[in-house]
């Protein structure tokens, strides 16, 4: 299952995309400054609805809240390479490993690492569906990190009673509007 949406957060506002061929399509954007946010985000769900009436959407977290890594993992594979990746992400981040998730991309010797907190997680699900949005999943657009791909941080918690499974389908590439 991939969403139809794409709910992207950062400390400026909030956008709405739509997944189209090609890519993706902006249905609008709100300012975390408007002074009545709820009322904002309540009509940038009613023109979601216009295009498609399931507001199932990952949300892309702001790169911000993304600790992103470059490990030298050799030629290591397995468990040995997984472990030089728990060091260097428990050595760079103020977290222990259980409150962190991350995704990891290969680069022949080295492996990108895009870390981010759970508690990030659940504050970005929890804005989302009080605002009457339906977060299956979590991802990242790396800009200029060097993550190759889409950095995709699992399934939301909410993921089983909207859709009735656990599986929720990565895009191979990054968002591109």
């Amino acid at each position: 299952m991939k969403p139809a949406f794409a709910l992207s957060l950062s400390f400026e506002g909030i956008s709405l995309l739509h997944r189209a061929a090609g890519g993706w399509r902006q249905v609008g954007a709100v300012m975390l400054d408007d002074p009545d946010l709820a009322r904002s985000l309540g009509g940038l769900r009613d023109l979601a609805l216009r295009l498609d009436p399931d507001l199932r959407c990952k949300l892309i977290l702001p790169n911000d809240q993304i600790r992103y890594l470059t490990v030298d993992t050799g030629p290591f594979r397995g468990e040995t390479r997984l472990n030089v990746i728990e060091d260097a992400v428990a050595t760079a981040t103020p977290y222990a490993l259980d409150e962190l998730v991350w995704d990891t991309s290969p680069d022949g010797s080295v492996t990108h690492v895009a870390a981010v907190a759970r508690e990030t997680l659940a504050e970005a699900e929890a804005f989302a569906g009080e605002h009457g949005f339906h977060p299956v999943s979590f991802v990242a657009v790396p800009d200029d990190n060097a993550f190759l791909g889409e950095p995709f941080f699992g399934p939301a918690s909410g993921l089983r009673e909207l859709t009735g499974t656990d599986a929720v389908e990565p895009d191979g590439i990054a968002v591109v509007v």
